[in-house]
């Protein structure tokens, strides 16, 4: 967990009260989440800025934008870079979300997939990229798991990267735990086959079993990085509702990142509403799901 830092020089425990940025300082902070994250932040985000923001100004007892602008810039150690991080980037995730994807890896992907992991003993690697709270990698462990059976997945078969800028959404996704209301898109075959159900705080809650934790590697990196820390050539990469996010350019250099990631004869799948565009050795199947020629 990223420690509460405060700047050393304030001892008051007192709030003070947050102006609104102005639009220069709203264009500080586009140029930074540009640079640092890639997002590509009209105009009307200056109220987004505000309300994402607010309570870590009052925290840090810093009362404008500009003083948490250069409070960032003299920070040596990227602890409050990761603040603002988690703080900016949109989290959204759901079990079965655009279930289509999930039908197509039924009825196209996984039939091929099983028959090269029987035939050819080759091993399969998922990833997710841009997992936020976990629910998407969950979903693809579980759905892998039941169509290619525990022998197959089991020993290494089978393995699922999740990655994510974001800590905040890291830390949850890891302990595999989620509320009634999260799971109900989950079919209840699986629910009972795959979650045990736990106790919560004021009402039951799901937990992902272990064989199924097993399969997944959690890890902290920034898409928009130059270079990735992964060396693996991926059969299957889910990215998905985030590139609309991003500024044209970096939205260009990922996808491009993300080709050069795939196995040959890897499968991109995107959200269903990021249609048109054009990668470089890649045929589209449908509902933006490309292969690599």
């Amino acid at each position: 967990m990223i420690p509460q830092t405060k700047p050393a020089f304030i001892n008051s425990t007192k709030s003070l009260p947050v102006k609104e940025p102005t639009d220069e300082e709203f264009e500080c902070f586009r140029k930074l989440v540009l640079t640092e994250l890639g997002l590509n932040w009209a105009g009307d985000k200056k109220y987004l800025l505000y309300a994402r923001l607010q309570r870590r100004l009052q925290y840090l007892m810093l009362s404008t934008f500009m003083d948490y602008h250069d409070y960032l810039q003299n920070q040596n150690n990227g602890v409050e870079l990761q603040h603002l991080y988690n703080a900016v980037t949109t989290t959204k995730s759901g079990f079965y979300r655009e279930k289509q994807h999930f039908e197509f890896l039924r009825q196209e992907i996984f039939p091929e997939m099983k028959e090269q992991m029987i035939r050819k003993r080759k091993k399969i690697r998922f990833w997710s990229a841009g997992c936020a709270c976990g629910e998407e990698a969950f979903n693809l462990a579980i759905e892998a798991h039941d169509f290619l059976g525990t022998k197959l997945t089991s020993g290494g078969g089978l393995r699922i990267l999740a990655s994510d800028v974001n800590t905040a959404v890291l830390e949850s996704a890891e302990k595999g735990q989620y509320t009634v209301e999260q799971v109900s898109p989950v079919p209840v075959e699986f629910r009972n086959r795959y979650f045990d159900s736990c106790p919560g705080f004021q009402k039951e809650n799901y937990l992902i079993r272990t064989d199924i934790k097993k399969l997944i590697q959690f890890r902290h990196f920034n898409l928009i990085a130059s270079e990735y820390p992964i060396a693996t050539k991926f059969q299957l990469i889910f990215c998905r509702n985030l590139l609309y996010y991003l500024d044209p350019d970096r939205r260009e250099q990922l996808l491009n990142k993300l080709v050069d990631h795939l196995d040959d004869q890897g499968w991109l799948v995107l959200g269903i509403t990021e249609s048109g565009y054009r990668l470089n050795g890649m045929q589209k199947l449908s509902y933006c799901i490309y292969r690599k020629n």
